[in-house]
């Protein structure tokens, strides 16, 4: 019995079974509660199963269980379940061109400024307009960003900053645009910060654009009242490819990490291990970091440094550094990590008893950002769409420490206000179900 209770299996199928159990009364996976809750068994399944080497304290997964029930009771409390809709009323429709045209400003900026950034560091250090001294810029600049060096120029971060509102703004186009083209022109977005991550030879950028498209792309399916499936073999599909191509880009960024001028080919580096404990070690490293925790969390609060960082920089609170956390957890089999999920950075922030009430709060918010999706003229999507993203991100940190998140969500409330604003003024004054702009 002792060993049932102390394995982090028994919260995970608790948590599966809860999924599926609000899954049936909500009668979609899209609704806050039932997204929250598959998403972590999904977190927790996973490295449990293909990494069954690493050594989980039970501890972690129940406080992982504790916090997702806490957003889904308050997405619950908030209205977060089907809405009995007036079949005489339906949910305006989106017109997608003033989403692509956006997107594709802004992703124009951020390869201005992607440019502009090639030619700063050619010219910093020494090198020709080649592609040999293109693929050494991965190199270069990867060492001198882990040795703590300076910053792009203002001008540069400015510019670059813009791929994560395109990111946003093109995953919402995606899910209603209705030709090739135009979906071809949703995918735009991806180019920057490709180019970004294949001259920096870094990662997380390009990770946290897909993740906002995603976030995006489902906040405006839940908006249109498109919000009954996303288990379907498409999806599984998907799934399968961003695996793959994942996969491929963290060998490709490995490989430009380590690749020098003087070497006329790049070695592929497949460093399996590497990837297994970057990609699923999370579970263990929070598991190993909440089983020291002396009762309810620190005595020195945080108040909001691990969890909202951009913005507290932006404001003059608080100077963020580059990474979270400085100090990494030994994995079995020689494998270290250092990313301990959002959760750690909420209890850091607030307490634990402080962090179940931010996910309460969170879960009410989106509960009724959801159910005002579904039932009134007023379907905001970006609540939403910042909800999912957040909680896909979640095993990495907090979203919402990154500035450039930040932005997406502000430009994308902006944008989603001024086409509601044009549709329901048609609608009132024409008295007609049709949206128009």
């Amino acid at each position: 019995m002792n060993d049932i209770l102390s394995s982090p299996w028994l919260p995970t199928a608790a948590m599966l079974l809860l999924a599926c159990g609000t899954r049936l009364l909500s009668r979609s996976w899209l609704a806050p509660g039932p997204f929250a809750l598959l998403t972590w068994s999904l977190y927790l399944v996973v490295p449990l199963a293909l990494a069954p080497e690493y050594r989980v304290p039970a501890i972690g997964a129940w406080l992982i269980f504790l916090l997702t029930v806490c957003i889904a009771i308050g997405a619950d409390l908030g209205g977060g379940k089907p809405c009995v809709q007036d079949p005489k009323i339906k949910v305006p429709g989106w017109h997608c061109k003033p989403l692509l045209h956006l997107g594709l400003l802004f992703s124009g900026l951020s390869f201005v400024g992607v440019l502009l950034s090639i030619a700063n560091a050619l010219k910093a250090y020494s090198l020709d307009l080649s592609v040999p001294s293109l693929l050494a810029l991965g190199h270069l600049l990867s060492t001198e960003r882990y040795s703590g060096g300076d910053q792009p120029p203002l001008l540069v971060r400015a510019l670059v900053i813009w791929v994560f509102p395109a990111a946003l703004l093109g995953g919402m186009g995606l899910s209603i645009t209705k030709t090739t083209r135009d979906r071809m022109v949703c995918l735009v977005c991806l180019l920057p910060a490709l180019a970004a991550s294949t001259i920096q030879a870094a990662r997380a950028n390009t990770v946290m654009v897909v993740v906002l498209a995603v976030g995006g792309y489902w906040g405006m399916k839940a908006a249109g009242g498109d919000a009954q499936r996303i288990v379907t073999r498409k999806a599984g599909l998907v799934v399968a490819a961003l695996i793959v191509s994942g996969l491929s880009f963290f060998f490709a960024v490995d490989s430009l990490r380590v690749h020098k001028q003087q070497e006329e080919e790049i070695q592929t580096n497949a460093d399996w291990a590497r990837a297994k404990s970057t990609s699923l070690g999370y579970l263990a490293v929070f598991s190993h970091w909440a089983n020291g925790l002396d009762g309810l969390g620190s005595s020195h609060l945080s108040l909001g440094v691990f969890t909202f960082g951009g913005v507290l920089e932006v404001v003059g609170l608080h100077s963020r550094e580059t990474g979270i956390y400085t100090e990494s957890i030994d994995l079995e089999g020689g494998d270290v990590s250092n990313i301990y999920t959002a959760f750690r950075g909420l209890i850091e922030d607030f307490s634990l008893p402080g962090a179940a009430v931010f996910c309460f709060l969170a879960g009410l918010l989106s509960g009724r950002a959801y159910s005002n999706s579904q039932s009134e003229f007023n379907p905001n999507p970006i609540v939403m769409a910042g909800f999912y993203a957040f909680l896909i991100w979640s095993p990495l940190g907090s979203l919402f420490i990154y500035n450039g998140s930040i932005l997406a969500l502000l430009v994308g409330w902006l944008v989603t206000k001024r086409l509601t604003t044009g549709v329901y003024t048609r609608i009132s004054s024409s008295g007609s179900g049709e949206p128009g702009l």
